[in-house]
């Protein structure tokens, strides 16, 4: 494998490797160097050297760890990486069980930490290419996802420069079209359309939020009414968001919506997120049940990106199921990964609770979750989000392929 291409653009790492095999230490800091041109390279041959760098060395950002390391091994180091709040990208080298590293994986994210990959050992020189592919990945997705200033959100909201794209959604097991998500962008002067994560988080520390959920509502229902006047009648998904569901008033509002549009309560379906459900909010459980009272479907969205427990599913009048799609694109090969999915529809299909696969992005993705009885999915592979006069196109063609 050709690594010449690699050696570009890795100069701002400051790499930290912690091993007890100097062989290892000297092997992986010549191929950062020689290969990805990374020369801020420190070595540590125990738990407690390596916290005395990180301790004299704020500018480390990427860390390698062996697992099996003497006194304090790397699962625990793992935790004092978290409670020192450590922000940068963690690598772990490990010649244990994949069963092992799997776990070991799946604790890194509770920590809050920013795993990227493993290396087994024994480690090769081509074993580092997809590591430095995801932090090359990353460190773009950061350069572009810099939150918007307030005034940026207000002027939005003043110009009406809040849009909603739509991906729809299909029954997997006859590939009929069902359902459709209206997903919100801004309109911004200067960068074009923006995504939600780079304003939506801003937007809920006021009730700048609250504004922007009642733009897309109405938006999305002004659409709903025009597909359905021409004969597409679809489930409509909108993300909600808490700080909108503690506002007592907001079911009537959606009531209202509802009335002006002549659509159907069950036609529409609100999305809320996992998080939100942790701490009983009673406000938010009153509207979500008003609104279910009424017809009115929910969806409890990214399930499984958190700590999730099935327990929380029977507290809740949630219809469907939505499963992030790391369950699915990043661990698609991983049997422990495939027997969760398998554990969480069995619990599900016994609450009587529908599944949506999100990130369908390929076709071995769409036919893995077709096999394992999700009820629905969405993603890349079925459609990209569109503008709401691109529907009616996509139905035509999508009915023509199926």
């Amino acid at each position: 494998m050709d690594l010449e291409s690699n050696t570009k653009g890795y100069e701002w790492l400051n790499a930290l490797l912690i091993d007890d095999s100097t062989v290892i230490l000297d092997y992986v800091s010549t191929v950062l160097e020689k290969s990805f041109n990374i020369t801020h390279v420190h070595k540590a041959s125990s738990s407690a050297e390596a916290m005395h760098v990180l301790r004299t060395s704020r500018s480390i950002n990427l860390v390698f760890l062996d697992l099996n390391m003497p006194n304090v091994d790397g699962i625990q180091f793992l935790e004092k990486l978290s409670n020192i709040e450590y922000k940068g990208y963690i690598v772990i080298m490990s010649g244990v069980s994949t069963q092992i590293i799997s776990s070991v994986e799946t604790l890194a994210k509770s920590h809050g930490l920013n795993y990227i990959g493993t290396l087994l050992k024994p480690i090769h020189e081509s074993d580092f290419e997809n590591i430095f592919k995801k932090i090359g990945v990353s460190r773009r997705k950061n350069r572009s996802a810099e939150s918007l200033k307030t005034y940026e959100i207000i002027r939005a909201i003043k110009n009406d420069d809040i849009e909603v794209l739509y991906q729809p959604q299909i029954e997997l097991s006859s590939r009929e079209f069902i359902g459709i998500e209206a997903l919100c962008r801004m309109n911004h002067p200067r960068l074009g359309l923006v995504s939600p994560d780079r304003f939506i988080d801003k937007a809920e520390e006021s009730e700048l939020i609250i504004h922007i959920t009642l733009a897309v509502l109405k938006k999305a229902l002004g659409d709903w009414k025009k597909w359905s006047m021409n004969g597409l009648e679809l489930k409509l998904s909108v993300n909600v968001s808490p700080v909108a569901l503690q506002q007592p008033e907001f079911a009537d509002t959606v009531f209202m919506l509802l009335s002006q549009f002549a659509m159907p309560a069950d036609k529409l379906c609100i999305e809320i997120t996992e998080g939100m459900l942790a701490d009983d909010p009673l406000q938010e459980l009153a509207n979500l049940n008003r609104l279910n009272m009424r017809g009115i479907e929910l969806a409890l969205d990214d399930f499984g990106q958190n700590n999730s427990t099935i327990e929380r599913l029977q507290k809740f009048p949630v219809t469907y199921l939505k499963l992030d799609k790391s369950y699915f694109i990043e661990q698609k090969g991983n049997l422990n990964q495939l027997a969760l999915i398998n554990s969480t529809l069995s619990v599900a299909k016994e609450l009587h609770i529908k599944t949506i696969a999100e990130g369908v992005e390929d076709s071995d993705i769409i036919n893995l979750v077709t096999e394992m009885g999700c009820d629905y999915g969405q993603g890349y592979y079925i459609s990209r989000p569109m503008k709401a006069k691109e529907v009616l196109a996509w139905q035509r063609d999508w009915n023509a392929k199926t």
